[in-house]
C-alpha cells in the first residue's frame, strides 16, 4: 500500500496489538493471526509469522479485527483459568 492510500500521521504501538487481519496476495486473500504494529486513519500495518518467518503488510483498517490472546481471556475470568 503506497503512503498516499494509507495516509499521514501514523501512530506506532508501544506493544503491538493482538489482530486477525485479511491480506490480499495476487491470487487469493487469508486470514492470519497477526500484531498491529503500527496505523494511521485508514490502515494498519500488520506483523505476522509466514512459513516460518515474519510478514508484514499494511492493510486497509476495516480488514482488521482486534483479537484476544490466551492470557488475556485468563486474566479477566481467573475462575476460568487452568490449574
Amino acid at each position: 500500500m503506497s503512503e498516499d492510500a494509507r495516509g499521514p500521521d501514523v501512530c506506532h504501538a508501544v506493544t503491538p496489538a493482538p489482530v486477525w487481519a485479511w491480506i490480499q496476495f495476487p491470487t487469493f486473500h487469508i486470514r492470519v493471526k497477526g500484531f498491529a504494529k503500527s496505523w494511521t486513519r485508514d490502515a494498519v500495518l500488520v506483523e505476522w509469522a509466514q512459513f516460518g518467518q515474519q510478514a508484514d503488510a499494511w492493510v486497509w483498517r476495516s480488514a482488521v479485527k482486534h483479537r484476544t490472546l490466551r492470557a488475556d481471556r485468563a486474566d479477566r475470568h481467573p475462575g476460568n483459568a487452568p490449574h
